[in-house]
């Protein structure tokens, strides 16, 4: 039973709804890109809108919750894993949320806001995440479209999250 939303500086560990963030892994103290258990995917920073897709906010690449408060005001958390168990390629701003007893994902829930969905497994993992219809609304490397690992069902929406390949 697990969420999935989309980190470059691996789990630290977490198994509350704890966000795990770190100073500024994506780089080695010089400013160059590192990379970290992604799969190979170097970490850059994000620029405001330049992400494009649904990603430009929330999922949008973040190495420290700040970064995430920047782009989606207070509350905003940057989450390099779920759960211990899916590693969220170069970090993705969210939002906790909570969701009713036995239910996977809520739109337009009052914490994450109009047009987006507290999806997870409640008591386990809640998370803020946008809608998509395809791979081109996820233009994130170690992303795409699709309905959540494990919990999804077959008629359940799609969500920009991280690809099977960064499962532990």
């Amino acid at each position: 039973m697990l969420l999935v939303l989309p980190a470059c500086n691996g789990g630290s560990g977490d198994t509350d709804n704890t966000p795990s963030t770190t100073e500024n892994p994506t780089t080695d103290g010089t400013g160059a890109p590192t990379t970290g258990d992604t799969g190979g995917i170097v970490c850059e920073p994000g620029q405001a809108g330049a992400i494009g897709g649904v990603m430009d906010e929330f999922g949008f690449p973040c190495s420290a919750d700040d970064e995430c408060v920047a782009v989606l005001g207070e509350g905003g958390v940057c989450l390099t894993d779920i759960l211990e168990l899916y590693d969220l390629p170069c970090g993705y701003c969210s939002k906790l949320c909570e969701l009713p007893p036995q239910t996977a994902y809520v739109p337009d829930d009052p914490i994450c806001g109009e047009g987006v969905t507290c999806i997870g497994a409640d008591m386990y993992f809640e998370g803020c995440v946008v809608e998509c219809t395809d791979n081109a609304d996820c233009p994130r490397e170690g992303y795409e479209c699709r309905i959540m690992p494990t919990i999804g069902q077959p008629n359940d929406p799609k969500f920009c999250l991280m690809k099977d390949e960064f499962m532990r």
